[in-house]
């Protein structure tokens, strides 16, 4: 998703990830730095208990491996970090270190100054045929909430880094993923059993399908910051899913007063006005994940990503997969004078579409699937708002860890396992504005149906938990 909280976050996130000088840049003596060099650097090869072989700047300086004190680092935790160099040729004035602690899907904090490699020994003062022996210590914050904490090295001057090798051993923004730690940290997200459709999905807007009846539902989705009840100043919708061998099948119900769609194109930047947003990442490995959106034209966008985002890996945007949708829109788009109602949206998204992670192609009972549900919404009176059906408690929607669990079920479930609103198309519909949007020219009977079991249902139906 691409939003202005989204902005905000990678611009502070692009500020994070650049390696700050150390306190005392400047100033170190020479019989300090002659010191420090006596105590870190040597002449004889280490052993590391962790070897690692990775060179940088064509082989000017190897990181041969580290020692670590611990082997699971909780939150508030202390950890003592050797790294250990060879410098075969001085890299030249003004380069130094960079240590940054990701979670499991951004940067989070910078240990570029610390130790005393960093303090007083940086590797513009290296020479040719040292060992060096970085000793880093410091505490993992204390509110860390990311089952791992992942460690990237490497070396920074100005607005360059030097590039290492081999590409694999490093995360394609020329850091080198050095150490990963698990943190004990358990995350709760979204989880729903969702039922195969008993007969063809008409992906016209309307939900009047007897499998949409009985689908599984989120709920109302929640506020993407706190995962709390969605408030008046957050997006309102709800959405409810159905799988078969060929599709997954996502309706959403969006509640919106004010339609704002220009949209006229395919992969138009739909995310900075009305939109909702299906994010897959089958398996749940943060590689190989897919995002789609629709808006109330019934205009798609899609993006393929081969790893977490980061500005070096903004995504795939020729991915183009044969997806389908249709929307009925119940209000004018485009018109700030009028109160809307919102809009309705069927989506299929074919699983050869999404195959990389699956478990099996064509998934099977049973196969789990993570994914991620969100509404846009471009208020009337000025700014964004957002919803989600797992929070990723961020700006950024890319928070793959926090991504909810979907399992695959043989049967539609009984009833829904939460309410959802009812919206009831009205009898003289407003006059279409364009694009590919169905309007209904009359109150369907399967939707007062559809709306008489919603309301039996709510009285049994459990609040979602999120």
């Amino acid at each position: 998703m691409k939003d202005v909280a989204r902005w905000i976050v990678c611009l502070a996130l692009g500020a994070g990830c650049v390696e700050q000088p150390a306190r005392n840049r400047t100033g170190v003596s020479s019989q300090e730095l002659e010191g420090v060099r006596r105590r870190v650097a040597s002449r004889t090869a280490p052993t590391p208990q962790h070897a690692l072989n990775v060179n940088f700047g064509g082989n000017k300086i190897q990181l041969l491996g580290y020692d670590v004190n611990v082997t699971e680092l909780r939150p508030g935790q202390s950890v003592t970090v050797t790294w250990y160099w060879k410098c075969n040729t001085n890299p030249g004035d003004g380069w130094r270190l960079f240590t940054h602690l990701d979670d499991a899907n951004r940067p989070r904090t910078n240990q570029d100054g610390v130790g005393e490699v960093r303090r007083a020994y940086q590797p513009s003062a290296w020479r040719a045929g040292e060992y060096i022996r970085d000793t880093q210590t410091f505490d993992l914050p204390a509110d860390w909430d990311s089952p791992v904490v992942r460690f990237h090295l490497g070396f920074w001057k100005d607005a360059d880094r030097l590039t290492p090798t081999p590409a694999e051993a490093t995360d394609g923004d020329r850091r080198v993923k050095a150490m990963e730690l698990r943190t004990g940290v358990t995350i709760q997200v979204s989880e729903l059993a969702v039922g195969r459709a008993t007969g063809p999905i008409t992906l016209d807007g309307r939900l009047d399908e007897p499998a949409w009846a009985s689908a599984a539902r989120t709920g109302p989705l929640v506020a993407t910051m706190s995962g709390d009840p969605a408030a008046a100043t957050d997006a309102r919708g709800s959405a409810r899913l159905l799988w078969d061998d060929t599709n997954l099948y996502v309706a959403f119900e969006v509640q919106d007063e004010n339609l704002v769609d220009p949209s006229a194109n395919r992969d138009d930047h739909l995310w900075e006005h009305d939109a909702v947003e299906v994010m897959i990442d089958p398996d749940g490995d943060g590689q190989n994940y897919y995002e789609f959106q629709v808006s109330p034209r019934n205009q798609r966008f899609d993006t393929r990503y081969e790893r977490a985002r980061t500005p070096a890996a903004p995504g795939i945007v020729d991915f183009n997969p044969e997806t389908r949708s249709g929307v009925v829109v119940n209000g004018t788009i485009g018109n700030v004078d009028d109160n809307d109602q919102g809009y309705t949206v069927e989506f299929a998204i074919p699983w050869a579409a999404v195959n990389q992670g699956l478990a099996h192609t064509p998934p099977q009972m049973g196969d789990a699937v993570r994914l991620n549900l969100f509404v846009l919404d471009e208020a009337k009176q000025g700014g964004h708002r957002f919803a989600a059906w797992s929070a990723p408690r961020s700006g950024d929607f890319h928070t793959l860890e926090r991504f909810g669990r979907i399992t695959l079920a043989a049967e539609i479930p009984a009833a829904p396992t939460a309410p959802t609103a009812i919206v009831v198309p009205p009898a003289a519909p407003p006059t279409p504005t364009g694009g590919a949007v169905a309007l209904p020219t009359a109150i369907n009977p399967a939707v007062i149906r559809n709306a008489a079991q919603q309301l039996r249902a709510r009285s049994a139906a459990p609040a979602p938990a999120h």
